[in-house]
């Protein structure tokens, strides 16, 4: 249940082991221990069958562990131009307007043009061999802005770079066969979700102490100057991802198994997807845009998003670095200081999803996100209260990117039912978001009005207003679906029961056999999940 604490639900109670026979011949006899109690876990919900928690170490060590490498060297580039500018991009190239607003805009808008065409792609090759390839590209455009003289060449490469960089979203997220959204359940998505954001808010911090390093090692080294080694080191640190991803990335789950999943573990996948009535992907069709527009998903959803990208343009780490720099800190401690903030984003991040998927609720963690950005945002609209303070500031508004896991993994909870709808939904989610924050990075955070960036922080204290407001806007039309899916299910029960009393009924029943009759327990125990 989204919409609120999963304490004193009862659909699993504790009791003996179930051993379980199934018809498909790619099973065998499984033991399996009901969900004992709603005591704290981290990882794995108690009661959980070896066999499960095995195919979910493996799920972890092999899509978890790709996934997170991959956008660690993403958000390694896209922090490194931040970094190149503080530490002599800027006085090499002479860049004293609003070029790097330029420069991240050109991102941004190749990285939105790319959306429709990588997922259309996705849908025609396969991620296995289409996302190495992808990696491939990027990696060389990539490693060309270090060639670059002109802030033009610049703005051209890094459009290169971000319609490159549009499949990692859709590919990572949900579309083809590697994605958090494909293979693991509700109860799963929150934390994996959060580590694979923090992977890449790990790379905010490790762009720093990168740059950190090479400007106090080998800048200047073979004639190239510190700033410029960074992407040439990004490219160095992206190509074994493409060996990686084509030796990792799984086939899709509905079509055949990799090879290190058993056709036993397949099945499992997909029947722990069943239990959670999240349904594969299907055919794109012309009744999918009345799906998606007629339902409250698309609107309520991506207007959340927008919100939340909006507080996410100030304060960053670049807005720090440059407050930094103003500052008259040294090139180390420009690019070091602003870790920080990387750093609480990931313990957050980590911590709240765990706190999300035990509860099975992530009201409580989105209320304390929009708490700390108004308070980071008020001290930044006030300016003069001393560097303590605007330390304080910068750093507690890193929780903002722990909001980006839970409005995903919300979204893959409540569309659940329709994979086409879902797959929409998720890339208009990052695709609007990247859209509205692009335009309003450019109107109310200009490089030129840097430290203060006084429109800036009165935009993101009222965009923070709103995204408190927003909440109970969405949790009410989540509670709204919720019963009228629970409704739904005891007219079912009811329908189905009176059908017991007709001939009609029982001819109908025996026609459908048993096999569909079987609660959601009985699936799992099917092949020994844990409800």
């Amino acid at each position: 249940m989204l919409g609120g604490s999963r304490q004193g639900q009862s659909p699993e109670q504790s009791g003996p082991a179930v051993t379980a026979t199934t018809t498909d011949t790619a099973t065998e006899d499984v033991t399996i221990a009901p969900k004992a109690n709603d005591k704290f876990y981290f990882w794995t919900r108690p009661g959980t069958s070896k066999e499960e928690k095995k195919l979910v170490q493996k799920l972890d060590l092999a899509i978890l562990t790709f996934c997170c490498l991959t956008f660690f060297a993403k958000d390694l580039d896209r922090n490194n131009i931040n970094n190149a500018y503080v530490s002599g991009m800027k006085e090499d190239l002479g860049l004293y307007g609003n070029e790097l607003n330029w420069m991240v805009t050109w991102f941004q808008i190749g990285y939105i043009v790319g959306q429709i065409p990588s997922q259309i792609l996705l849908t025609k090759i396969s991620p296995r061999w289409y996302l190495p390839a992808a990696e491939f590209l990027w990696a060389f455009f990539v490693l060309f802005i270090y060639k670059c003289q002109t802030a033009q060449q610049i703005y051209a490469v890094r459009f290169c770079v971000g319609f490159i960089e549009a499949a990692s979203w859709p590919g990572l997220h949900f579309m083809g066969s590697l994605s958090i959204g494909t293979w693991y359940r509700n109860h799963e998505i929150n934390k994996r979700s959060g580590i694979f954001t923090a992977s890449g808010i790990a790379a905010t911090m490790f762009s720093g102490y990168i740059q950190a390093g090479i400007y106090q090692t080998i800048d200047g080294h073979l004639g190239i100057r510190g700033w410029r080694w960074l992407f040439i080191i990004d490219f160095l640190i992206t190509c074994p991802m493409v060996i990686i991803g084509l030796i990792i990335i799984p086939n899709p789950l509905y079509e055949k198994s990799t090879w290190w999943m058993t056709e036993k573990e397949r099945q499992m996948c997909i029947k722990r997807l069943e239990i959670d009535n999240r349904q594969p992907l299907g055919r794109f069709d012309r009744s999918l845009f009345k799906r998606v527009l007629g339902r409250w998903h698309f609107w309520i959803l991506c207007t959340w998003f927008s919100l939340m990208y909006f507080v996410y343009q100030a304060p960053t780490t670049s807005t720090m670095a440059l407050w930094l720099k103003a500052e008259k800190y040294s090139v180390p401690d420009v690019n070091n200081l602003p870790t920080v903030y990387s750093a609480i984003s990931i313990v957050f991040m980590v911590v709240s999803g765990a706190y999300n998927d035990w509860r099975g609720s992530q009201i409580e963690s989105v209320i304390l996100i929009c708490m700390t950005q108004i308070v980071s945002e008020s001290m930044l609209v006030a300016w003069n209260l001393g560097k303590p303070a605007h330390f304080f500031a910068y750093y507690i508004a890193g929780t903002i990117q722990s909001l980006f896991p839970i409005i995903v993994s919300w979204t893959h909870r409540v569309c659940s039912s329709d994979a086409e709808e879902r797959a929409i939904v998720i890339g208009a989610l990052n695709s609007i978001g990247l859209a509205q924050g692009t335009w309003w990075n450019q109107v109310f955070v200009p490089t030129v009005e840097a430290p203060r960036f006084y429109r800036g922080y009165r935009a993101g204290l009222a965009a923070s207003l709103a995204l408190s407001a927003w909440l109970p806007v969405v949790v009410w039309f989540t509670r709204r679906q919720e019963r009228q899916e629970k409704s739904e299910m005891i007219r079912g029960q009811v329908v189905e029961s009176s059908g017991h009393d007709t001939e009609e009924g029982k001819a109908s029943i025996e026609k459908r056999g048993a096999a569909a009759n079987l609660t959601e327990q009985d699936k799992a125990n099917e092949v020994g999940i844990v409800m």
